[in-house]
């Protein structure tokens, strides 16, 4: 899951006055409550956090390991404070799971979008193959990431098609509870194509039946499970 996707920029003066604004703040308020916010595989974490120092625009943070974990994945941050207007990103410069301590800098105002999302949006465990019918022909690729109201496909060869163009979906998923594989033929609308080179992004909103929809919540649930427990393994 591409990091950009989950967030806008909210700059109000230029990058460097807002970030130095930022510093400033939380210079002023070095007992501020602070609470962090990143997705692991699509899965939203939580939690508070406490300011441990500030140095040369490099903010040290205590944190749960939980969140000191996925942090080390993904290298970034988000941070909410009643001190700001809009939420805050930043890059992760240092992480230590066993400490429970971060340092991050790079600070700018955004807009966290992935909060916009009305479903759970999971990465799978492993790329399921796809086959979608489309107005310019078969287009095979990857399904990386789904919810019950969409899906975003990886792409080799680019194919051109309009946002709004519909399509068919087909692909297979494992029923780890029942351990038996499925398949699913979805209808689905192009959104966009996200990137300029391979591979190429495809978004989809998709429409599942009451049956698909009912497989799809069980597969979701249980990919939820076990990102929870891959988290909790982490940090043992």
């Amino acid at each position: 899951m591409n990091v950009l996707d989950l967030y806008s920029t909210r700059i109000q003066k230029t990058f460097d006055e807002d970030h130095d604004e930022i510093v400033a703040i939380f210079k002023a308020n070095p007992k501020a409550s602070l609470k962090l916010i990143n997705y692991y595989k699509g899965l939203l974490l939580s939690y508070p956090a406490a300011i441990a120092g500030l140095d040369r625009g490099v903010l040290d943070l205590d944190l749960q390991a939980e969140q000191a974990f996925t942090v080390e994945h993904g290298r970034y941050v988000f941070i909410r404070s009643p001190l700001f207007k809009f939420d805050l990103f930043a890059q992760a410069q240092y992480v230590n799971v066993r400490k429970k301590a971060a340092s991050f800098v790079k600070f700018c105002y955004v807009e966290i979008m992935a909060e916009r999302r009305n479903f759970l949006r999971l990465e799978l465990d492993q790329p399921a193959d796809v086959r979608m019918t489309t107005p310019a022909g078969i287009l095979e690729g990857q399904l990386h990431d789904l919810s019950l109201s969409g899906l975003n496909v990886a792409v080799q060869d680019y194919c051109p098609l309009e946002p709004g163009s519909e399509v068919n979906i087909s692909f297979s998923l494992f029923d780890n509870e029942h351990q038996e594989s499925f398949s699913l033929n979805l209808p689905g609308r192009l959104i966009n194509i996200a990137d300029i080179e391979r591979p190429y992004c495809y978004k989809f909103v998709i429409e599942p039946d009451k049956a698909a929809e009912r497989r799809l919540s069980r597969f979701i649930f249980q990919r939820q499970v076990e990102i929870i427990r891959e988290i909790k393994d982490g940090v043992l």
